[in-house]
């Protein structure tokens, strides 16, 4: 049930969102109703255009696996962030946890080393290693985007080391030398047992000098309401009510400078600032004794979600991302220059209180009324980015080309110091056997600064031997260098441990391409690439890591100090096609990956700390499909549905005197198998100027039933009271009204209010008794208002 107070600020914000638009509106009704560059009409459907080979094509045409969202399909499907656009995405699936951030496509996934998903704000590169014990991507929020692009498949040749299962890019609009142009989103919504979420951004573009000068700004702020409570573990009496809440910032100016017609000069500057108040993580169920049933904390069935730490786990995440962009056309040739620096800080604090106690004492539950122990960590990341392109301007063509020249170097540090006093105070019976607290307080102290170095020469070439045929190579040697210092201290390491290490490998990526376009409507493909991801250093684990966690896995001296890299060879065939007149538009390919020396994480359950190794090799085959159906003029199907099955293809053993394995032959990847998302919509006027719509948007994420690494009991490092995520059902409907250009709208999220979690964190160690998932936001209902001209 609602609370009255929050049926009346859901009341008010809509009086607010109106107060909002029309103005808005009324001063765009004298402006230039602003037309589309960036899509094509062809039955009735836009053909997206996008820039996934360098060039601009309509995505029907593009010979490979792409989807493809523009800013009003993500507003029709009421998409609000990053997680939302990868649950209608065939193949990828994206899992957060609060500390870390994880992208599969089509299966390739670690939560290891170096990523293996390139993140891209326009052309800067974004995505994170993993250093220490915590750290995810950015992701920017979803607002005033030209287009969200998502690549699947290894994109080696043009995007680099980083986008070894594919790339993401999220694309800003430009500022226009011949018109003006904007957009305004407001809303407002009420999540059943929590608090609301409301928003306002706005966005204008302007050409200040025609032909020659352009301006594009935007700002938004959203506030997501919180919907769980932090409370005292031993009675759950409230600390905090709906303490989850997040307010997330979003400010970013462009221009574009054009003194002469072949130049354009495009500086731009986007910064984002995202607060968490208290960890999204519910605990669902404790566990007091292996023997007897588990005890349950929150109750999902009625919609109690509770969190029982100790410290509230709040954090920020800032970054600021100034860019140049220049473009100059020789007439045959055009040359694009891109520079740009990524400034990023994320901050946080976790709650280490039964962590510390469960590792050091064995007791897994609280035992002090005032005892608290916490994790403060610290990420940063300075990206330099440098790239340069030559390519043929005269796509029409028997040859075109691109090449290019990349630099890129990328500084991250990863801090973390835990404080836990009362153990120390409590339990003077540990003090002989452990070095002093750090300056009196601290039980850990961590430092590691990595640098990544990246130069790269890149190219392909696409061939005409007759207008239907495409014959494609492209080829990219490339040479890292990965460094690493890391400094740790504290009586959970012993004497203070300084680690150096270094890595160099020379990448070579290539890319082979067939594509024969039968008719204008139709075309099949074919295609061989390769993905990279370099490796890595492996700092030393701590203290409680006693020979019994590492022996079983054939590490009697201790961690590996090094991982290799790993690589993938994919080999898809698709197919693009338009039937019907045009009113079916079909895209879909299968496609085999092999992936060998693959990096993932090893965990220590007996001792909280994990290192990385190259767990053998695995293979990945499926199948993606989207149809965009318009059956009649007033009525549209959508569906997107992926199927993966990836598995390790080889028995594994951490080292030569390993006794247990770390994977097995067979194990599956854990992916869930199908993703299938289905949308409708329905059209009809009211009045001759005006019209309505009813809209309904489906999205299934399925359970891995399948014995995954960490769930195998013949693998070591397994925690058997884990399981993989549940299958996710989740309906939204939304029903709006155009009026002049204003689209106003009401929507319920999540309708079948199932409370299920979509990621799990695994216990700190063996010994705990706690619970932490990620649930999915429950039943939500809003209002929204969206102007655009």
């Amino acid at each position: 049930m609602m609370k009255r107070e929050t049926i009346r600020t859901l009341a008010k914000s809509s009086v607010a969102i109106a107060a909002l638009i029309l103005p808005a509106a009324a001063f765009a009704q004298t402006g230039e109703q602003a037309a589309t560059d960036n899509t094509e009409v062809v039955g009735g459907f836009e053909d997206i255009v996008v820039t996934a080979t360098r060039q601009s094509q309509a995505i029907s045409k593009v010979p490979l696996s792409v989807s493809a969202f523009s800013q009003e399909t993500l507003d029709s499907r009421g998409v609000r962030e990053f997680a939302d656009v990868i649950r209608q995405t065939p193949g990828v699936v994206f899992e957060a946890t609060n500390t870390t951030t994880n992208i599969s496509i089509r299966g390739i996934n670690s939560t290891a080393g170096a990523a293996t998903t390139g993140v891209y704000i326009d052309d800067t590169p974004i995505q994170i290693r993993s250093l220490g014990y915590s750290g995810g991507n950015a992701y920017p929020v979803i607002f005033d985007l030209e287009r969200v692009e998502v690549l699947r498949g290894p994109q080696g040749t043009l995007f680099g080391a980083g986008s070894q299962g594919g790339t993401i890019r999220f694309i800003s609009p430009q500022p226009s030398l011949t018109r003006a142009s904007g957009y305004v989103r407001a809303e407002a919504a009420l999540t059943e047992n929590g608090a609301p979420s409301y928003e306002v951004g706005v966005a204008y573009g302007v050409p200040l000098v025609e032909d020659k000068l352009g301006m594009r700004v935007s700002g938004y702020y959203r506030r997501d309401g919180g919907f769980i409570d932090r409370v005292r573990f031993e009675d759950k009496g409230v600390v905090d009510d709906d303490a989850n809440y997040q307010n997330s910032y979003v400010g970013r100016v462009a221009f574009t400078w054009s003194p002469v017609p072949e130049l354009r000069i495009t500086p731009s500057i986007t910064y984002q600032k995202i607060y968490t108040n208290d960890s999204p993580e519910s605990w669902d169920n404790v566990r007091a004794d292996f023997t007897v049933p588990d005890a349950q904390f929150s109750d999902y069935d009625n919609g109690v979600f509770l969190n029982g730490n100790r410290v509230q786990e709040s954090g920020r995440d800032r970054f600021y991302l100034p860019t140049l962009n220049v473009q100059y056309s020789f007439g045959a040739v055009d040359l694009t220059a891109i520079g740009s620096y990524f400034d990023r800080k994320q901050t946080f604090r976790s709650d280490y209180t039964l962590f510390d106690q469960s590792l050091f004492t064995g007791i897994t539950l609280p035992i002090f009324p005032d005892q608290e122990g916490f994790s403060d960590f610290v990420n940063t990341q300075k990206i330099t980015t440098g790239e340069v392109r030559l390519q043929s301007a005269n796509t029409d063509s028997a040859l075109t080309w691109v090449i290019g020249g990349f630099y890129q170097k990328a500084k991250q540090l990863s801090i973390q110091q835990v404080e836990d006093r009362f153990l120390f105070e409590y339990a003077p019976f540990l003090i002989p056997f452990f070095p002093p607290l750090v300056d009196g307080r601290l039980i850990y102290d961590q430092s590691t600064t990595s640098k990544d170095t990246q130069i790269a020469a890149f190219g392909q070439v696409n061939f005409k031997p007759m207008d239907q045929l495409t014959l494609t190579v492209g080829l990219r040697y490339g040479q890292t260098k990965f460094n690493i210092n890391s400094f740790a201290q504290g009586p959970v390491v012993g004497p203070p441990v300084t680690d150096i290490g270094t890595q160099k490998e020379k990448p070579f990526t290539p890319k082979f391409g067939v594509e024969f376009q039968i008719d204008p409507a139709n075309m099949i493909y074919a295609s061989a690439s390769k993905g990279f991801r370099p490796g890595g250093y492996n700092p030393q684990v701590g203290v409680p890591c006693q020979a019994s966690d590492l022996d079983p896995l054939g590490y009697p001296d201790g961690r590996p100090e090094t991982y290799k890299s790993d690589s993938v060879w994919s080999y898809e065939a698709g197919v693009k096609s338009r039937t019907l007149g045009g009113r079916l538009s079909v895209q879909g390919s299968v496609y085999q990956i092999d992936w060998k020396n693959i990096q993932q994480v090893v965990g220590l359950g007996g001792c909280g700390f994990q290192f990385t190794a190259n767990l053998g090799s695995a293979r990945s085959r499926g199948f993606d499909m989207q149809l965009d159906y318009r059956v009649t003029d007033d009525f549209t199907l959508q569906a997107e549905v992926g199927y993966t099955n990836a598995k390790f293809l080889d028995t594994f053993f951490g080292g030569p005197l390993a006794t247990v394995p770390l994977v097995t032959e067979g194990n599956h990847v854990t992916t869930p198998p199908w993703t299938v998302s289905v949308h409708a919509q329905h059209e009809f006027s009211l009045r001759e100027e005006d019209d309505a719509y009813l809209r309904a948007d489906f999205d299934y994420r399925a359970h891995q039933s399948s014995l995954t690494p960490g769930l195998d009991p013949r693998n070591g490092g397994v925690d058997p009271t884990l399981s993989n995520a549940p299958a996710i059902r989740a309906l939204s409907l939304r029903a709006g009204y155009r009026l002049n250009g204003i689209d106003l709208s009401m929507f319920a999220n999540n309708v079948l209010d199932q409370a299920v979690w979509s990621s799990r964190r695994a216990r700190d160690n063996n010994n705990a008794t706690v619970y932490r998932s990620n649930i999915v936001r429950p039943r939500t209902f809003g209002v929204t208002a969206a102007y655009r001209f």
